[in-house]
């Protein structure tokens, strides 16, 4: 029987262990941590457990306050979240799903090792737990030790008045003001919580755009949904800290466009920078496992590395950090190992950024294909223009959907509005199979539904949609 020894238990991992285990191979998970990995444990389920809670506070407020359509005694308006109740809910949350992964490593006989990993060969894992250390044999080995906080290292992360995303995720407090410096989806996501939960909160950002990833037009629009939520933003300024005190910090700001100054105090500063490849003190250089750009593990399009039997998946790979990449490239690691060959493109990856209202696309964006002088056509719906989202209150945001102008085929969708991380998913699907909006539009959308303003957006491409 083939032995596998996958290093971390994030999405990556633990996905690998179950299909292969479930193939009848002998597998071992070796990770030093909690099991569930970021994703689990500080990332992806207890931020949006924060954000759907506070996502819903904001709807009701909107709902009760500028549309009355609740009546309240005057009590009602200092409602808020109760914030220990909160923690405790989002604890209860990942307990549950840590017990969930428990139960199928048991069930799929997986071998859990809680302990520290270095490889001593292409064959051989050393592993250090609280009462050894041994070495493990292994015919295939998987990293996927995953990623951590990107810090700047002028800022001293100290966890109390500095802090990264690892830190920040349980709410231990929401101070009176709040500078996130950063403005990629992590921090955008964390501005809107601690906002909701009462802060007032700065989001500094070096480049031109919040959100530098974005199409520009909703970069555009999702700067004005957070003004108007009040989070005060500065997009083209760099951030220094002058001084660190026991209860706030003070920080100089500098115009990358003119000769500005200013200098500010807050009592917390969130590095949201972005996140490494946790790729030290793991034995690569032993092993013989080549980088590329000196950061992430160099891999073929099967996601082996140039050693044939070690693969690497997820956060350690120069593919988009995002636990959905890691678990996509699990299945074929998986499938590659049980000698089925598979291929990882890692071109058609959506991406989502939650709170309300949601952000979420795929493929390119018109700045990117203004560059290409590729020639296209844009469609566009409002959600404003929508049965659904008048109905439900939802009405912020819009759709934008690239397309080729001879094939028809999508080049790209970008959304900002309501249920816009599930939206997304027919534009993958469309694209993944090579399905041209003149035959998506033929697909009948339910009514009414938000799907109905990416259907109008798809057919504003062909001049044909109906309410725009």
């Amino acid at each position: 029987m083939k032995k596998v020894i996958i290093i971390g238990s994030g999405p990556g991992g633990y996905h690998t262990a179950i299909i292969l285990a479930k193939a009848g191979l002998n597998v071992t998970v070796i990770d030093k941590s909690l099991i569930g990995g970021t994703c689990l444990n500080v990332g992806c389920i207890p931020t949006k457990t924060l954000l759907d809670q506070t996502s819903a506070l904001e709807h009701f407020k909107e709902l009760l306050f500028k549309k009355k359509i609740f009546s309240s005694p005057e009590s009602i308006n200092s409602l808020n979240i109760n914030v220990e109740n909160l923690r405790t809910f989002q604890g209860e949350i990942i307990k549950q799903l840590q017990q969930g992964l428990e139960k199928l490593f048991v069930k799929n006989k997986i071998t859990l090792i809680r302990g520290k990993a270095k490889l001593v060969g292409n064959k051989k894992v050393e592993v250090e737990t609280a009462e050894e250390i041994k070495v493990l044999e292994a015919d295939e080995i998987v990293i996927a030790t995953g990623s951590r906080p990107k810090n700047i290292p002028s800022f001293g992360v100290d966890g109390k008045i500095i802090l990264n995303s690892d830190q920040v995720w349980n709410i231990p407090r929401a101070p009176k003001s709040l500078l996130i410096v950063g403005s990629g989806p992590i921090g955008i996501e964390f501005a809107r919580v601690f906002n909701a939960l009462g802060s007032k909160v700065t989001i500094a950002e070096i480049q031109e755009m919040i959100c530098p990833i974005l199409d520009k037009e909703i970069s555009e629009n999702l700067s004005r949904s957070l003004k108007r939520r009040g989070i005060t933003l500065k997009p083209n300024f760099a951030t220094k800290l002058l001084e660190k005190k026991q209860d706030y910090a003070q920080i100089q700001f500098t115009s990358t466009k003119e000769d500005v100054k200013e200098a500010q105090e807050f009592e917390q500063v969130l590095i949201a920078v972005g996140r490494i490849p946790n790729i030290e003190n793991i034995g690569l250089e032993d092993a013989g496992v080549e980088l590329e750009r000196n950061t992430f593990i160099k891999v073929s399009e099967c996601l082996q590395t140039n050693v044939k039997n070690i693969w690497a998946i997820g956060d350690v790979t120069n593919f988009p950090q995002l636990a959905h990449t890691a678990s996509f490239q699990a299945r074929a690691v998986a499938k590659n190992i049980l000698e089925k060959k598979s291929i990882f493109k890692g071109d058609l990856i959506p991406s989502c950024i939650f709170g309300y209202p949601e952000v979420a696309f795929v493929g390119k964006n018109e700045e990117q294909l203004r560059e290409e002088n590729i020639d296209y056509k844009i469609g566009k719906f409002l959600y404003l223009a929508s049965g659904k989202a008048k109905a439900s209150g939802h009405t912020e945001g819009l759709v934008k959907v690239l397309m080729e102008k001879n094939t028809k085929k999508i080049l790209g969708c970008h959304i900002m509005g309501a249920e816009a991380s599930s939206i997304i998913h027919e534009i993958v699907i469309a694209m993944q199979n090579d399905i041209t909006v003149n035959k998506l539009i033929e697909s009948i959308h339910a009514h009414p539904t938000y799907s109905e303003v990416l259907l109008e957006a798809l057919e504003d491409c062909l001049g044909e949609a109906i309410h725009s």
